[in-house]
């Protein structure tokens, strides 16, 4: 049975059972230190404590299915259930070693209950930031014959992992979803969630973005906009109920 043993495996253990939390567990593994096993030659008192920028660092190849991974762990304990004898290891932050490690594939915990594999291109928008933004902005600059309604399926376990995440952020207003279609985006009808926020507006649509990248299909659509006073935004709120509002005593006392 898993027992967390630090904040990190609190966090992977939050996020693997609630999609709400996976944007908070991403900013937490590049900040926290992470356990990676170090095959190369270099005395103990080094080996086992983090590194001088000239050491070297041999890290033992996994394979699943045809690809190649390198395992890294959450803690000294995940890091010893997965070994069979005594070894030498590393302690860096996560950050630091995923920059070291940009081009390769990457397994937290491998064989463990709770862990999570890395491709490339996701280190890369994790260390970049992108992970936490918009794929794509669009702003309209001409007049333009939107359409909305109601989803034909409605994606239940989207709009509760969403409103989970609006409950703990207390810049968030409510929220609407709707079926929108652009005619000239040259894309075809997808969801559309439209938020009240007041504060904090980058952070929250990129973290939405991040959840709704986990609970969503890869070819899926999502897009996000800010409620303002358009009325585009009015029409909105006036045609259908929000999924969130924020709670008569968080905007009472602010919280």
């Amino acid at each position: 049975m898993f027992e967390p043993v630090n904040d990190l495996e609190r966090s992977l253990m939050r996020a693997a059972l609630n999609p709400s939390y996976r944007p908070q567990f991403y900013r937490d593994l590049l900040e926290a230190d992470i356990f990676i096993i170090n095959y190369a030659e270099s005395d103990s008192e080094e080996q086992n404590n983090t590194m001088s920028e000239s050491f070297e660092l041999k890290v033992p190849k996994i394979e699943r299915n045809g690809q190649v991974w390198l395992p890294v762990f959450s803690s000294l304990q995940r890091l010893q259930e997965f070994i069979s004898s005594e070894t030498a290891y590393v302690v860096l932050k996560g950050r630091d070693f995923f920059e070291l490690a940009r081009d390769v594939h990457i397994v937290l915990n491998p064989d463990s209950d709770y862990g999570k594999e890395f491709i490339p291109q996701e280190i890369e928008r994790m260390l970049d930031g992108s992970i936490f933004q918009p794929d794509q902005r669009y702003i309209d600059q001409e007049e333009t014959a939107f359409l909305i309604g109601r989803p034909a399926v409605y994606p239940t376990s989207l709009v509760k992992a969403l409103c989970e995440y609006f409950a703990k952020n207390k810049f968030v207003n409510r929220a609407y979803l709707v079926q929108f279609y652009n005619p000239k985006s040259g894309e075809p009808p997808h969801l559309l969630i439209a938020i009240d926020a007041s504060r904090d507006w980058e952070r929250i649509v990129g973290d939405a973005g991040v959840i709704s990248s986990e609970v969503m299909g890869k070819d899926d659509i999502v897009d996000f906009m800010r409620l303002d006073d358009s009325d585009f935004s009015q029409h909105i709120i006036n045609s259908t109920r929000p999924i969130y509002q924020k709670s008569f005593l968080k905007k009472l006392f602010g919280y």
